[in-house]
């Protein structure tokens, strides 16, 4: 039976040149020894006579499965040519590359991508001739994904020894791929994850950016495994990240074991299928991700056709497909060409969806509209602010809410996409009738919100723009609570809310020193409470009561805030 298979760039191969290099795929190598003497003198002649560097797949058996003409530049390509099912493939592989001229005979990024992907024990690189004295330079490297280095010399020094070198003998470095496969098994029900960003030239903001994406990583119920950032002040059009950078990112996503990669900015249809191109792994951008998240979190009708909505307006521009390979011929007199292609065909179903999506979105939106008709007597609050910020604890720990009643409160973002809405009554003071009202806690936001989720979601946010007043909670055991803040505002600006808003400073028994004056520096009628530890809720209370009757006398766009920006505000009533 033929194993070895002859591929790469064998396009104007002379028949001598190609029957020469058919043979060298035939020989078998030696079980005890790295690889055959004399074939790798023959494959030495043949790569000075091409230029090219030439590469050998040998297996545990000695066996030739894949010889390779050319440098090693895309992983699909080499494996896509090995024979034999997957199974027959073997963990066992090793390779033998003749590196023609090449002054180092170390891999460079890119082959060492291609390295990683076919998983070889190890590696044997050779230069295509000896040097003075007869000695011919060698080296052996294996993978390893625990040491900076994705391929550690193990051996070095003379072909002619090297060859005879029993492959069993030299040592697998500990954190290996061939070493973690138990482990790889017991973790492939999660993506592993790597993360690729564009950071400032801040250290601090740097670290929070990436703390913001390993989180909603986790929350999509994946497993960062490793990070790759880089600081640029121009952006490439095609990839955003640099040529070298993208080439050590791919380098990196195989070392770690990654099988996803994560932007933390939104690329465009053709930056997308570059970099998933040039990395050899599938990409999602942050839009894409915090998409995934409100799929699962999902939970009515309502949010799924929400979710479903905003999906589809974010895959519309992102269809790729075969062209005209799919394409329908026409039969009829005067038809001409290619007719309606697959990829056609699945944009127009798409758009039906969307404008049908639309319609039911709409009747929900008139659904929402009559709800707050129907408590239109009473004043209204939501509860706004960062995702993660404490909105949902805050609301069970005002209403007293317990068990099945509860929110559902989860240290983790986007626990709640659907509003919520509870009634609170508020004593009064001095012995007087208590004061109804309801309290709404809304979806939190986040960091440059993905436009077709906010378009989506309008009818849902139509709670906030409809509230008498905004509590804008943010967390003060969080060190970016500033930044979150004025996230909040811009949105809340974006989407035309007029409703004053008032500053609610959670987790005061977690925070640092100095972030209590921090929050009333401020803003001055800032709120302090904590709502795990049912901390100034007695004070929260008294306070609402007296601003929503503030807020009941003036025009909310004369009583709505400065801009965070503004710098410290002036107190806005007479609390």
């Amino acid at each position: 039976m033929k194993q070895g298979v002859l591929a790469g760039r064998t396009a104007g191969l002379r028949p001598s040149q190609r029957r020469r290099l058919e043979r060298l795929c035939h020989r078998r190598h030696p079980e005890d020894g790295l690889a055959e003497l004399l074939c790798l003198q023959r494959l030495a002649s043949e790569s000075r006579e091409l230029s090219l560097p030439l590469t050998l797949v040998i297996d545990g058996r000695g066996l030739c499965r894949l010889l390779w003409v050319g440098p090693l530049e895309q992983s699909g390509r080499v494996l896509d040519k090995l024979p034999g099912p997957e199974r027959r493939q073997g963990s066992d592989l090793r390779l033998v590359t003749c590196c023609g001229r090449a002054k180092h005979l170390e891999p460079t990024i890119q082959e060492g991508v291609v390295g990683l992907d076919l998983s070889p024990q190890l590696w044997l690189r050779y230069g295509d001739q000896a040097a003075a004295g007869g000695q011919w330079p060698a080296l052996v490297v294996s993978p390893s994904t625990a040491a900076e280095q994705p391929w550690p010399l193990q051996l070095e020094g003379d072909l002619v020894d090297l060859c005879a070198t029993d492959p069993a003998s030299v040592a697998i470095p500990q954190g290996a791929p061939g070493a973690a496969a138990a482990t790889d098994l017991v973790a492939s029900a999660q993506d592993k994850v790597l993360l690729l960003a564009l950071t400032p030239g801040d250290r601090g903001a740097a670290q929070r950016l990436i703390g913001e994406l390993e989180g909603l990583v986790r929350s999509a119920g994946g497993i960062p495994v490793g990070v790759v950032e880089q600081r640029r002040t121009q952006v490439s059009p095609q990839t955003i990240w640099g040529e070298g950078k993208v080439a050590e990112a791919s380098l990196e996503a195989r070392r770690v074991g990654a099988t996803l990669v994560v932007t933390d900015r939104e690329l465009t249809p053709v930056q997308a299928r570059n970099l998933e191109r040039l990395l050899d792994l599938p990409v999602s951008d942050r839009s894409e991700l915090i998409l995934d998240i409100f799929a699962q979190r999902a939970a009515s009708s309502a949010g799924r056709l929400q979710v479903e909505l905003a999906q589809m307006r974010y895959r519309l521009p992102r269809l790729s497909g075969r062209g005209l390979s799919l394409s329908r011929q026409g039969g009829g007199i005067g038809t001409r060409g290619p007719g309606e292609t697959q990829l056609e065909k699945d944009r127009r179903a798409i758009a039906r969806r969307i404008e049908r999506l639309n319609k039911e979105v709409k009747a929900l939106g008139e659904h929402r509209a009559r709800l707050r008709e129907g408590r239109s007597s009473l004043k209204r609050l939501a509860l706004v602010g960062y995702t993660n910020a404490g909105k949902s604890s805050l609301l069970n720990a005002l209403t007293k809410a317990t068990g099945s009643n509860a929110v559902l409160a989860e240290n983790k973002l986007f626990a709640t996409l659907d509003p919520t809405t509870r009634r609170l009554e508020i004593a009064d003071p001095q012995g007087g009738s208590s004061m109804p009202l309801l309290l709404t806690d809304t979806v939190g936001f986040i960091r440059n919100l993905p436009p077709p989720l906010v378009e989506a979601f309008r009818s849902t946010l139509e709670e906030t723009l409809e509230a008498d007043g905004l509590l804008v909670v943010v967390d003060l055991s969080d060190p970016a609570w500033p930044e979150q803040r004025t996230t909040v505002h811009k949105i809340l600006d974006a989407l035309g809310s007029k409703a004053p808003r008032r500053l609610v400073a959670n987790q005061i028994d977690r925070c640092p020193t100095g972030e209590v004056e921090r929050a009333r520096a401020l803003e001055s009628d800032a709120l302090f409470v904590s709502a795990t530890e049912a901390l100034g809720l007695v004070h929260l209370k008294t306070e609402l009561r007296q601003w929503l009757e503030f807020c009941g006398t003036i025009d909310p766009i004369q009583s709505s805030p400065p801009r965070p920006d503004d710098g410290p505000p002036t107190r806005r009533h007479g609390s």
